[in-house]
């Protein structure tokens, strides 16, 4: 359903969007810890469009990771949508040192102007 949805809109003309919302489900095999912080991130688009994404507004000692079933790519993340018009991330939020803020959120944004927030998250 919200595959379909999204390739309505994507053949509509409409922009990029980026959707943030709680991970279900079973880790990625890529996934990078345990203990990270787990979001789903779904992006739709015009099939075939060249994306690029990045994290901002990331605490100090923690590491933005956008994950598929085969890696996890820091920072950020250049993708192609496919045909369907939507790609699935894992996006997680890595305390990587004990001195680093008990808590991070990020904003996700793509070269087009898309973006979305993620709530913070406590590791």
């Amino acid at each position: 359903m919200l595959a379909s949805l999204a390739l309505l809109v994507a053949l509509a003309g409409h922009p990029t969007s980026l959707v943030v919302s709680p991970w279900t489900g079973a880790n990625f095999p890529a996934s990078v810890s345990s203990a990270a912080a787990k979001s789903r991130l779904t992006v739709t688009g015009k099939p075939g469009n060249q994306l690029l994404l990045r994290a901002t507004n990331v605490a100090s000692g923690w590491i933005p990771a956008f994950c598929t079933a085969n890696v996890c790519a820091p920072m950020r993340v250049s993708l192609k949508l496919p045909k369907s018009g939507v790609a699935v991330f894992q996006f997680e939020l890595i305390r990587e040192s004990q001195d680093a803020p008990s808590k991070s959120g990020a904003t996700i944004v793509s070269n087009d102007g898309a973006s979305a927030v993620v709530p913070a998250a406590a590791r």
